[in-house]
């Protein structure tokens, strides 16, 4: 039988190791203590839709914990709505404990939360952790007190809008420095080309003096020589009054004379028509006589065709 002492030497040893064993354990943080575990918050003031209890938590890709659990609080001072999100972290990638560094240090040097969309086919997000030091850190130590709180990222929104004023502003940084640029080559051009310019301008002004007094002793002789011939047709259209005047009843004498031509003229023209008439008298004379000229000039021709054919006709006279 084994000696007591032996066997209480043999217990003593396997509780040291074992306690050492726990010991190595709690150091590394891969034992799951009571009040040992790794947690966090973040507070969103957007709606966190398609977010879950054990929804993942992700750093850089890397899985590092999962969603705990979610809550909703509201601000009795703003009465503005925060869904505060609790992260619970595996104990492998728990922060200060696991191959993370400690979790003030994280936030100090960026470390901000995202939510993402996991799966396009049931919608749901998961939580992104990542460093972002160009986001300002937005913390709310009223709602939050007993956990640490990793700031959220920009929405999408704030992104879309960070990104339009940069882009803005560049835009406004490059019109600016061509302005400046535009207005450093104008000046140059200016410093070059201002003492010609001046002379051409002084000598443009000496000519104008000259031009401007030419115009205006010009206007002077042409309102002179204007005066001269109003006063000329003055003169004349007084005279042409009393000549017309004068020669008054010569043209009124005129008018009446050639109102009685007129009259005797429509009555030529009417005579004219009357004769002109197929079925006047005179036209049907007269086409008579045409018609006995017409038959009296075709036996003159067949008589001289006769007398130059025998020529004996004018001494014999036509045999009977």
């Amino acid at each position: 039988m084994p000696m007591p002492g032996r066997q209480t030497l043999i217990g003593a040893v396997v509780l040291g190791v074992a306690a050492v064993g726990l010991g190595v354990l709690a150091v590394k943080g891969n034992l799951p203590l009571p009040g040992r575990s790794s947690e966090a918050v973040v507070v969103f003031e957007s709606p966190t839709n398609g977010l879950d209890i054990g929804s993942p938590v992700n750093f850089r890709g890397v899985p590092v914990g999962a969603v705990e659990r979610i809550t909703v609080k509201v601000d009795p001072v703003d009465h503005h709505t925060y869904m505060p999100v609790y992260i619970l972290f595996d104990p492998a990638h728990a922060p200060g404990r696991g191959d993370l560094p400690p979790l003030p240090q994280l936030v100090a040097n960026g470390l901000r939360a995202d939510m993402m969309l996991h799966s396009l086919v049931t919608g749901q997000t998961e939580l992104d952790l990542d460093l972002d030091p160009g986001t300002p850190a937005r913390l709310h130590p009223d709602l939050m007190t007993d956990l640490p709180e990793i700031p959220m990222g920009q929405t999408a929104l704030q992104q879309l809008e960070a990104m339009m004023v940069s882009t803005s502003m560049q835009g406004l940084r490059h019109d600016l420095a061509a302005a400046l640029a535009s207005v450093h080559r104008l000046a140059i051009d200016m410093n070059d080309t201002m003492p010609g310019m001046m002379t051409s301008i002084h000598d443009t002004s000496a000519h104008s003096d000259v031009a401007v007094r030419q115009i205006r002793a010009a206007v002077i002789d042409a309102q002179n020589r204007a005066n001269v011939t109003i006063n000329k047709l003055d003169r004349l259209i007084a005279t042409n009054t009393h000549q017309f005047e004068g020669r008054r009843a010569e043209l009124l004498a005129l008018i009446a004379n050639t109102r009685q031509t007129m009259a005797q003229s429509r009555e030529t023209l009417a005579s004219l028509r009357a004769l002109l008439d197929p079925q006047s008298r005179d036209r049907l004379n007269l086409d008579d006589m045409m018609r006995d000229i017409m038959e009296a000039g075709y036996g003159l021709r067949g008589f001289a065709n006769e007398v130059e054919s025998n020529p004996q006709l004018l001494l014999m006279g036509r045999n009977q």
